[in-house]
């Protein structure tokens, strides 16, 4: 009898270490040992096939090779003995990156899934830019007619109302009012439009909420509000009367004070450093833009009403020097730091908009000038107001203009912001650690990896192991393993990491703490090819 509970012991332990061998055998699947070519490889030539060798025989459930334009290549038959699937090379492969994606069966029974990448020749050049769709080419004409009429309800309808309340003796009600009211529907409209191009959408979803939620998640979202009220406070310039000069000076002003505001809390030239010198020169030029210009429409109708009354323009030709002097030494200031250097004038598309608007800025110069030395003496003298007016209704047509040119700056990044080659950012968080990855800009370099946990602090690993994967254009995960960057324990580097397609990529990022825990973070996010 004493023997039975020994046997039993036994028969439990052999059953235990069967379990064991048994788990241990089921979580052992199969892993690709060497591939050819290897991954990351550039070799000479196309070769005559394309092998992957695992730790234990598989069968394979689906192979794709991808060619450097995105395309899939057909493949011959797959052909699998033992451990290794060899692929023969499709006839004339060409020149560039390729990426090879396997999905293959272990002999547990259980898929495994990767991909490699390599070279024939030399890796891909960097893509071209995409041709623009029709969709991207209304949505940018829309954005940019709503920029445009927002301009012209802050500089002329703001502008305006400001000079009717301080200076004119005539006020063009009607055509003042029509810019603001166009200019408030802009502003909210311009959101959206935002939301839009930030999130890639076509300009049929505008109704949906995602599109102005991430309008007004964008530092735009501010300006459009701040714009919004300045233009209400220009209505209500307008629409007080008389008896009531305080109120009707008091929005004129605030009215005027919120052009500025509005297009200092964003723009390129909002954040070009040191800021603490940007923005206020932002603001000063928007005020002096939106005086000189708002003064254009009351007087040319004030001039064609009662050409002989010249009391407004008298009292504006007084008060306009200053106001020129602050907006050209602002412009100034801001072309100089948007530039930063002369050749960008003429060499991007930054500098040709600005080469443009400095023309037609010399043009309203230059018709400023003959109205207060030639036209308005004349006027004086001889009581010819004709070219007088013409020459007004010419600077409101250039001062137009002017604002149109200004509208297509959204579409183009100044110089000092192409200068700077700064890395792409990924943000991947969870509820234990958090990784922010940076990629290198230049082609063929790599990224650096921060690890840090749940409460930002800096997270000890052992191993770290970026995973990519692209399912809707059929690339298996792509591993790559990072190392310790110097002595930190919690900064990471991939030297070689190359994206081959522009696409929404799975991202995936696991971290060794021990051998007993790993940590994973993972998102999907939009890549562009780094080829």
């Amino acid at each position: 009898m004493a023997a039975r509970p020994a046997a039993l012991v036994v028969a439990a332990l052999a059953l235990l270490l069967l379990l064991v061998a048994h788990v241990g055998d089921a979580r052992a699947h199969a892993s690709l040992v060497k591939a050819e070519p290897a991954d990351g490889a550039v070799v000479p030539a196309a070769p005559a096939a394309l092998r992957l060798r695992f730790n234990e025989p598989v069968s394979p459930l689906a192979v794709r090779l991808i060619g450097p334009d995105g395309e899939g290549i057909a493949l011959p038959a797959v052909a699998a003995e033992n451990d290794t699937v060899t692929i023969p090379a499709p006839a004339a492969l060409r020149r560039g990156t390729h990426v090879l994606s396997f999905r293959v069966i272990s002999a547990d029974g259980h898929p495994v899934g990767g991909a490699v990448m390599f070279s024939i020749g030399a890796p891909s050049a960097p893509p071209a830019p995409a041709a623009q769709s029709a969709g991207g080419v209304r949505l940018r004409a829309a954005i940019w007619a709503a920029k445009a009429v927002l301009y012209v309800g802050l500089f002329v309808g703001v502008g305006g109302a400001f000079f009717c309340a301080w200076i004119g003796d005539v006020c063009p009600r009607a055509w003042l009012l029509t810019a603001l009211i166009a200019g408030l529907v802009a502003a909210p409209l311009s959101v959206g439009l935002q939301g839009l191009d930030a999130l890639d959408l076509p300009l049929s979803a505008l109704a949906q909420g995602a599109a102005w939620q991430a309008g007004l998640a964008t530092a735009y979202g501010a300006t459009a509000f701040v714009a919004a009220a300045a233009l209400l406070a220009g209505i209500g310039a307008i629409a007080a009367t008389a008896r009531h000069p305080l109120i009707k000076r008091g929005c004129a002003l605030i009215g005027l004070l919120g052009v500025g505001l509005a297009l200092a809390l964003s723009g390129h030239a909002a954040t070009a450093e040191p800021r603490l010198v940007s923005r206020p020169a932002v603001f000063v030029h928007a005020v002096c833009v939106a005086f000189w210009i708002g003064a254009l429409l009351p007087l040319y109708v004030s001039r064609r009403a009662a050409p002989q009354d010249d009391a407004a323009l008298n009292r504006f030709s007084r008060v306009i020097p200053l106001p020129l002097a602050l907006l050209i030494a602002a412009g100034g200031w801001l072309a100089f730091a948007q530039l930063e250097r002369t050749d960008a004038l003429w060499t991007t598309r930054y500098g040709e908009v600005l080469a443009l608007k400095l023309a037609a800025v010399l043009a309203l110069l230059a018709l400023a000038a003959a109205n207060r030395y030639r036209f308005v003496p004349r006027l004086r003298a001889k009581g010819v107001s004709r070219p007088l007016v013409l020459a007004l209704g010419g600077e409101l047509a250039i001062a137009l203009l002017i604002l149109g040119l200004v509208a297509l700056w959204r579409f183009t990044p100044p110089p000092r912001a192409l200068a700077i080659a700064a890395p792409v950012a990924v943000h991947l968080h969870g509820e234990k650690a958090m990784v922010e990855i940076e990629r290198d800009r230049a082609p063929g370099k790599g990224a650096t990896l921060l690890v840090l946990d749940g409460a930002f602090q800096p997270l000890a690993a052992k191993e770290v192991t970026l995973v990519l994967a692209d399912p809707a254009a059929g690339i298996e995960p792509m591993r790559r393993v990072a190392v310790r960057s110097g002595e930190s324990d919690n900064l990471w580097r991939i030297e070689d990491l190359r994206i081959p397609l522009a696409g929404r990529w799975t991202v995936r990022v696991e971290i060794l703490v021990d051998d007993f825990d790993k940590l994973t973070v993972e998102d999907t996010v939009a890549l562009d090819s780094s080829e």
